[in-house]
């Protein structure tokens, strides 16, 4: 190992390795003995590992231009070597090594300085892949970059649905044993070639313009670089010793994020206070919108059932649910929501001990909103069977119709009756950035907690999700400690989430805020909820009454149906259908819907079945699902997707006819409707 005292690569004495990034004038690697406290029956059992400790015997340390030669004695006896790296000589590697990798994304021979020609073949050592050379990730990343570059310009076919048999692609995947070493000589590239062909050739397109049917988009081209510089960073934010710097990144974008939503409530110097404070935590990271979830429903139930000296209970967290609904006087626990509530709650009960009773659904209204009046009456009914209510849970964005509940009136509900009150707005929240749509959140100010997910509508990669607290103090209730790490008296962040070890992946929210800004994060949710308006406009406004929209948008998810032509003048008079006119309807949509994902060459929707208001009851139906929230979508790309689903509805009609399907007649085959598309 390198001396304390010895000079680090890049460094001089003012400035840190990173401002000498551009080249190396001289760096000094010391070496060890090969037989210096090295254990020869360890090499024996492990014959790919290097058998010296100093890096030169990896072949890391020589550059093929400039040969290696010793230089001074240390005063250990031992000799560091010398390698030039002028910075004429590190432009010309560099350039011809693009020069090389130019137009092609085929496995490219490495030019890894200091190593035989195909060193990744090299089995003499497993260590050459934690110290790579300049050139050899030159290499590497203009060949990720070809590939890269071919998946985004690629936007058809999505593949969302697949065409191609399941055994056939489970047939690629098919090793179930580790491979004991690298016998075949393999190299990185290799390898790399084998997931291009058997992993990325066929992987959802989500970024394409025409995915248009789940919640997965485009990103920001920086967030790539972001996510190496991540990688090779590596740091774990469970602890200040793991992320000296990115904790405090962290806690700094928690801040910012709390602002927009309660900024209105606290002065300045309240996140001054609460920003970087060791006892409290103004929100956590998460890996996501359900862990969020979760984590707020377990905040919720530990308040609700906190310490009760006066009885010598210690806390729902110390003794356990049992003991707590007992000491409180309590028979049970639900969580209340609409009957729109995201899967994750399911989740959340059945981890906190609630069971799957324990979620208590709220009846929606006909534009997928909770009803209010219905929501007093679930309080009074579970009230009434001594049941704690840990928590009310309002949603900004509803999964499958994008709908906002009335956070203000559920916020007034829950403070009437004292119930944690929690906003799910992993998919509306962003709203907060839009002077158009803020309003639509009103009341979401009120919540206890809040749920956001960077990676849908604030664009981040996937894994990104965050929960608000309002009251900085609510984070001690689920606030865990160990003797060597997330001690009591540290910043460790580890100390309030569920998940301990963490990657720094705040970073990228950050860059977000920071280079998007809010007006840009404002354009972007105000262009994808006018666009959604104006597809809810063309297929209401459709010359031969092919679809049927369910519902007004209120953010940027729409949901509609395919209407067969015998049915349509019922529809578009609004006369009522019968449970087997809906159900024809349906299996239409959903055949077209299948259809479209596995052959169709316009684009991607998704799909689901939501409940409808029909003569006074509740109904199923199935619908095709509609997210407009990727920024290179155009109308061009909407109206494609319309055109072929009624192409497509032609084909799928003929067919049920010829199946004699119950509600079609037998007559002559139907013609695509020649007025379509049209302007208006």
């Amino acid at each position: 190992m390198a001396s304390l005292n010895s000079k680090p690569p890049h460094a001089n004495s003012n400035k840190s390795a990173l401002d000498n990034i551009s080249y190396t004038d001289e760096m000094e690697m010391e070496s060890t003995d090969s037989d210096e406290g090295f254990d020869s029956d360890f090499a024996d059992a492990h014959p790919l590992y290097s058998r010296a400790s100093g890096l030169q015997f990896m072949g890391l340390a020589a550059s093929p231009e400039v040969p290696t030669s010793p230089t001074k004695k240390s005063g250990r006896g031992k000799e560091s070597v010398r390698r030039a790296s002028r910075p004429s000589e590190a432009r010309a590697s560099l350039t011809a090594a693009k020069e090389k990798n130019v137009g092609s994304t085929e496995p490219r021979e490495h030019v890894n300085a200091g190593m035989e020609p195909g060193s990744q073949r090299n089995k003499d050592s497993v260590l050459h892949y934690f110290v790579a050379t300049q050139d050899s990730e030159l290499s590497l990343d203009l060949y990720l970059s070809r590939i890269i570059s071919s998946f985004l310009d690629s936007p058809l076919p999505v593949f969302a649905g697949s065409n191609e048999n399941p055994i056939v692609t489970q047939s690629r995947f098919s090793r179930h044993q580790v491979p004991r070493s690298n016998d075949d000589g393999t190299t990185l590239e290799e390898y790399l070639n084998a997931i291009k062909t058997n992993v990325i050739d066929r992987a959802t397109r989500v970024a394409s313009p025409k995915q248009i049917g789940h919640m997965t988009s485009a990103l920001p081209y920086f967030h790539r670089p972001l996510a190496k510089l991540l990688t090779a960073m590596n740091q774990n934010v469970v602890k200040l010793e793991t992320a000296s710097t990115t904790t405090f990144l962290e806690r700094e974008t928690i801040a910012m994020m709390h602002h927009e939503f309660y900024g209105s409530k606290y002065p300045s110097s309240f996140y001054k206070h609460y920003m970087h404070s060791y006892d409290t935590a103004l929100g956590v990271f998460t890996s996501g919108g359900t862990i969020a979830n979760l984590t707020a429903m377990w905040v919720a139930r530990n308040r609700a059932l906190g310490p009760k000296p006066e009885v010598g209970f210690t806390g729902v967290d110390k003794e356990g649910l049992f003991a707590g609904l007992n000491v409180y006087g309590y028979k049970g626990a639900v969580i209340l929501g609409s009957a729109m509530l995201h899967y994750s709650f399911k989740k959340a009960v059945d981890l906190l001990g609630l069971g799957d009773n324990g979620l208590g659904l709220v009846p929606v209204n006909d534009k997928f909103k909770m009803k209010i009046d219905a929501l007093e009456e679930k309080i009074k009914e579970y009230q009434a069977k001594q049941f704690l209510i840990v928590s009310i849970i309002g949603i900004a964005g509803t999964t499958e119709t994008g709908s906002i509940d009335d956070l203000e009136a559920i916020a007034q509900v829950a403070q009437k009756y004292k119930i944690h009150f929690h906003v799910d707005a992993a998919w509306g929240g962003p709203l907060i950035f839009s002077r158009e749509h803020a309003s639509k959140l009103a009341g979401v100010e009120k919540a206890d907690s809040i749920t956001i997910d960077g990676h849908k509508q604030l664009y981040t990669p996937m894994g990104l999700g965050l929960l608000l607290f309002s009251n900085p103090g609510m984070a001690s209730s689920i606030r865990k400690t160990a003797n060597y790490i997330i001690r009591k008296e540290s910043a460790d962040l580890g100390q309030f989430t569920l998940e301990g070890s963490r990657a720094a992946g705040s970073l990228h929210l950050h860059a977000v805020l920071h280079l998007l800004g809010r007006d840009g994060i404002e354009s972007l949710v105000t262009r994808s909820a006018t666009l959604v308006r104006q597809m809810a406009q063309r297929l209401s406004s459709h010359p031969a009454h092919a679809f049927q929209t369910l519902h007004d948008p209120e953010t940027n998810i729409l949901l509609y149906r395919y209407i067969p032509s015998l049915l349509r003048g019922k529809v578009a008079a609004r006369a009522p259908l019968s449970e087997a006119e809906d159900e024809l309807i349906s299996e239409a949509t959903r055949r077209i819907q299948a259809r479209q994902a596995t052959e169709g060459q316009q684009g991607f929707v998704s799909r689901t079945k939501v409940q409808v208001q029909r003569s006074g009851e509740k109904r199923w139906v199935d619908a095709f699902r509609v997210v407009l929230a990727n920024p290179l979508t155009k109308w061009d790309d909407v109206e494609g997707v319309i055109s072929e689903q009624q192409t497509v509805g032609v084909v799928i009609e003929n067919e049920m006819v010829e199946e004699k399907h119950e509600g079609l007649s037998s007559k002559e085959k139907l013609v695509m409707w020649v007025g379509w598309p049209f302007e208006i």
